[in-house]
């Protein structure tokens, strides 16, 4: 029989569908242990919701808050929202998930990190790439050295969503709310998985362009564009392994949209694929081998719990977040959580980066020591 642990989600756009959907997949496919129970939306349009499986359907956070069955806030709103649910829902006692990134600003992002620190109570964010079998592979691989000491590394993760100059403009180009472009959408997921594999970065420095100046409203004005739509960083860790990041929301790649290459004194690992799902391993005098197989790791057998057997996925963007709310709602109920889990403390070492790149973009280029 299921424990089920009341969710309460702020928001209801595109993202919060994708974590309804998650959760009623978990709810569907695993039977037994701890699930995410969809209890209670915030929403602005409470009709959008009326027939979905949702208990209570509230307009303030006052009212979400004092609902004792909403034990996780699941935060799906845009950036610039996400401090005052988040800080509202640590101090009243309650779980919280937050979408990427933790705020729109630094210094917001840090407030959270300490009150979560105070308050000892879960909080994760949804840095949802640590959550698939591939990456926590190749992290595995990595420090097993199955490719030697690493030598350098790329990355890059390319959408073309805005590649059209009929795209309308949104939230996540107006810098207000976002606090950044593709760097803060896109970006932040594969400097979280630079973390993940190489350690911390001591220094970066980054370049952007902005290839749509104005975007079109829905009412068909003109306003202008001011996050930047392509981004490339270059990296060193503190163990002076250097790297070259990209991330874009305006490249239509015939490659694949995500690959993350790290080359070692004894090999090179590949992650690629459209969701970072497919791992090839290069050995030094052995040739390449696709790792859709074998025995599992220390990371990765530890996740696999957490994921809908691989008969039933969902694909990797959809297995990636139904496993992170698990891990969540394991966590809220006393059990054990993934030790990859991005917590808010994680979360602001990645988004730091991201304003390191923002500021170095800004100043053409220069070198920021984080």
């Amino acid at each position: 029989m299921n424990q089920l642990i009341g969710f309460g989600l702020i928001g209801f756009g595109t993202i919060g569908r994708t974590h309804l959907a998650a959760m009623q997949a978990n709810m569907t496919l695993q039977e037994g242990g701890v699930n995410a129970k969809p209890h209670a939306v915030l929403t602005r349009r409470p009709e959008a919701c009326t027939d979905l499986p949702f208990e209570k359907i509230y307009s303030s956070i006052e009212e979400m808050i004092a609902d004792t069955e909403v034990k996780v806030l699941d935060i799906c709103t845009p950036n610039n929202l996400h401090f005052t649910a988040a800080e509202a829902g640590l101090k009243a006692g309650k779980a919280v998930y937050c979408e990427k990134p933790l705020s729109h600003e630094r210094s917001e992002a840090e407030k959270l990190c300490l009150l979560a620190k105070q308050t000892k109570l879960p909080n994760q964010c949804a840095l949802t790439m640590r959550f698939r079998p591939m990456i926590n592979r190749m992290k595995d691989l990595i420090e097993e050295g199955a490719i030697g000491q690493p030598i350098h590394f790329r990355a890059s993760h390319f959408h073309s969503s805005y590649l059209s100059a009929g795209k309308l403009m949104s939230w996540r180009q107006d810098l207000a709310q976002s606090g950044g472009g593709v760097v803060m959408d896109l970006g932040i997921h594969i400097l979280d998985l630079t973390r993940y594999f190489l350690g911390d970065i001591k220094r970066l420095r980054a370049i952007s362009r902005t290839v749509h100046k104005t975007r079109k409203t829905e009412k068909g004005t003109s306003v202008p564009n001011n996050t930047d739509e392509y981004l490339k960083a270059d990296l060193e860790t503190e163990n002076n392994v250097p790297g070259i990041l990209e991330c874009s929301r305006v490249s239509a790649s015939s490659l694949g949209e995500s690959l993350f290459e790290v080359f070692g004194t004894g090999g090179t690992l590949l992650l690629h694929g459209e969701r970072f799902n497919k791992l090839t391993l290069n050995e030094a005098g052995k040739g390449a081998q696709v790792l859709s197989a074998g025995k599992p790791g220390k990371r990765e057998s530890e996740l696999l719990p957490l994921l809908p057997d691989a008969r039933q996925s969902m694909g990797a963007f959809i297995d990636g977040h139904a496993a992170a709310i698990k891990n969540i709602a394991n966590w809220t109920a006393g059990l054990n959580h993934f030790s990859g889990t991005p917590t808010f403390e994680e979360a602001l070492k990645s988004q730091v980066l991201v304003h390191a790149c923002l500021s170095s973009a800004a100043a053409d280029g220069r070198w920021e020591t984080v």
